[in-house]
């Protein structure tokens, strides 16, 4: 039955009633047969017309998809896949717990290392050491070519190279100013970087004396200080990696479980699920002068 003529059905089934009241008065003699001739058309010619349809119960895919991105595994658990659910919701859980743990204990080591170098590496005791051996270490200066890394210090709210050739030029005294603390370095991730990577920078660090006697173009030791802080730094970077890794995993954990969830939402069906089957009908009797006597509705499943 099309949809149309299933709502003139209904409708005209909540009309029936006004209607036969109506015939009655208007047609008080609405039969002439007795009242066995009534029975035995009844018998006849009572029955009813159905019309059917039927369909299967679907999930839907787009919103096992939505539930899948927002929570993996709810979409799954949605369209049924209750292993698979477990699975994705799981992955979920413990990539949070992996990702929250390394990045707390990496922040936790890049303020551990901070403070030591804070601690334990000087600015002017990086220029001042470093004039004994000017081929290896100290401020870059780029009237000789010497040292390829960059850290910068601040002035008065000034920023200024901390280049040799550079600074002469544009603040005559600087070395004063290095001394007491008015030129400060700028304490950057690349500061942080360079003042323990590159050996250029290795007279900056307070134990700096303890590899003097041992140096040479070719070898250039790293004191116990720099070497703590470079541990420290290493397993910083190492614990904000694998937080960022895992961040990764959680990506795409949502996006698989919300292409998985849709494609289950498609195709699985539960076992246990059955058809819903709806009948309709008409009933119908021709010995009244209204024969349509009332509407049937049932459904299984």
């Amino acid at each position: 039955m099309k949809p149309r003529t299933l709502t003139f059905a209904l409708i005209l089934s909540l009309l029936v009633p006004l209607f036969i009241a109506d015939a009655q008065q208007i047609f008080p003699g609405q039969s002439t047969v007795s009242e066995r001739d009534r029975l035995i058309y009844n018998l006849k010619y009572a029955q009813v017309e159905t019309d059917t349809f039927e369909f299967s119960y679907q999930k839907s895919p787009g919103l096992a998809f939505l539930l899948s991105a927002a929570v993996p595994g709810a979409g799954e658990f949605y369209s049924g896949a209750k292993y698979r659910a477990a699975a994705f919701f799981s992955v979920e859980v413990i990539s949070w717990i992996v990702f929250f743990n390394r990045r707390n204990i990496g922040n936790r080591l890049e303020k551990e290392y901070t403070k030591w170098a804070d601690t334990h590496w000087d600015p002017y005791d990086w220029w001042e050491k470093s004039l004994s051996f000017p081929d290896y270490f100290g401020l870059s200066d780029s009237s000789r070519n010497f040292g390829s890394h960059l850290i910068y210090f601040d002035h008065d709210g000034q920023e200024y190279m901390a280049d040799i050739s550079y600074l002469d030029r544009e603040l005559p005294g600087w070395q004063t100013y290095l001394q007491n603390g008015t030129l400060a370095p700028i304490k950057t991730r690349d500061y942080y970087e360079n003042i323990g990577k590159y050996d250029q920078f290795a007279s900056g660090w307070d134990d700096f004396s303890t590899i003097t006697s041992n140096l040479d173009s070719l070898n250039i030791p790293t004191s116990p200080n720099r070497k703590k802080y470079l541990n420290q730094r290493y397993d910083s970077n190492q614990a904000l990696k694998m937080a960022t890794n895992f961040a990764t995993v959680i990506m795409f954990n949502h996006l698989i479980s919300a292409f998985h969830a849709q494609i289950a939402a498609k195709n699985y069906r539960p076992p246990e699920q059955k058809e819903v089957t709806w009948y309709v009908g008409l009933v119908t009797d021709y010995t009244y002068k209204m024969p349509i006597r009332g509407v049937t509705l049932s459904f299984a499943f």
